[in-house]
């Protein structure tokens, strides 16, 4: 377990009551907290400099059930990986004409893989239509399924860009197996950054009851059973959600 993982894990434990608490003197009322003080568990995210751009950390599942098949835009079936990597291909296709059409606008992405653990496909930058592709071409599937860590993955590259917009976009076919638990993880980053971050999952051949937490922290779940479903779900998050974001005219914040 690396030292990050471990600071993650002892504070969602004290988020659950397991820390020790002050002790109060016997029939002693206990001060309130200090104006503005926040209670409950903190997370330290990195602060790159404030800009007016957007940011998309793409989560993709690489677990071992994404070798299991589905039924692709033709209806053939195939691998969910396969299809899953041809529905972000050509997203990526679609963000380049839509960058093209809107010169003023910067956008950034970052693309990771989980399984058991989290791997940088893309590291987080300026869009690159090739880069993106190549990076795809790289994933491997494995055993395990980290969702929560691949959100906290996600929300630490966002942050850390520097875009006062950010989105989390994450490809899914099955529930969290390894690390601590995505709506435990959702929520808590949800509640440091103030609503600033929507996760728009997409629960593929799988149920989307498991994600319905995500409606509590600002997010969104829809499902895909096969390829032009997931085609179609990617473009309806982009279009309606990260695209429609209005991006000139914003006054850049005088601090944090």
């Amino acid at each position: 377990m690396t030292a990050r993982w471990l600071v993650l894990g002892v504070t969602l434990a004290l988020a659950a009551g397991c820390g020790e608490s002050r002790r109060v003197p016997s029939g002693k009322t206990p001060p309130p907290p200090a104006a503005g003080a926040r209670s409950g568990p903190r997370v330290d995210l990195p602060r790159g400099e404030d800009r007016l751009c957007t940011a998309v950390a793409v989560l993709l599942d690489a677990s071992s059930s994404m070798l299991q098949g589905a039924r692709d835009r033709t209806g053939r079936e195939r691998p969910k990986h396969e299809i899953a990597r041809e529905a972000l291909e050509g997203i990526i296709g679609h963000t380049a004409e839509w960058l093209k059409a809107h010169p003023d606008t910067t956008l950034e992405l970052g693309i990771f893989q989980f399984s058991s653990s989290v791997s940088t496909l893309l590291p987080m930058g300026p869009f690159d239509a090739a880069k993106a592709r190549d990076a795809l071409a790289r994933a491997r599937s494995s055993s395990g399924t980290a969702i929560g860590r691949a959100i906290e993955t996600g929300y630490r590259a966002l942050y850390a860009s520097g875009c006062l917009r950010k989105h989390i976009v994450c490809i899914t076919d099955g529930e969290n197996t390894s690390g601590p638990a995505p709506e435990m993880v959702a929520r808590l980053y949800h509640s440091e950054t103030e609503g600033a971050v929507p996760i728009h999952m997409v629960a593929f051949d799988t149920s989307s009851k498991k994600f319905r937490f995500l409606g509590d922290v600002g997010g969104d779940v829809t499902e895909a059973a096969g390829g032009a479903e997931l085609q179609a779900r990617l473009g309806e998050i982009y279009d309606k959600r990260i695209f429609a974001e209005e991006m000139p005219a914003e006054e850049m914040p005088a601090e944090r």
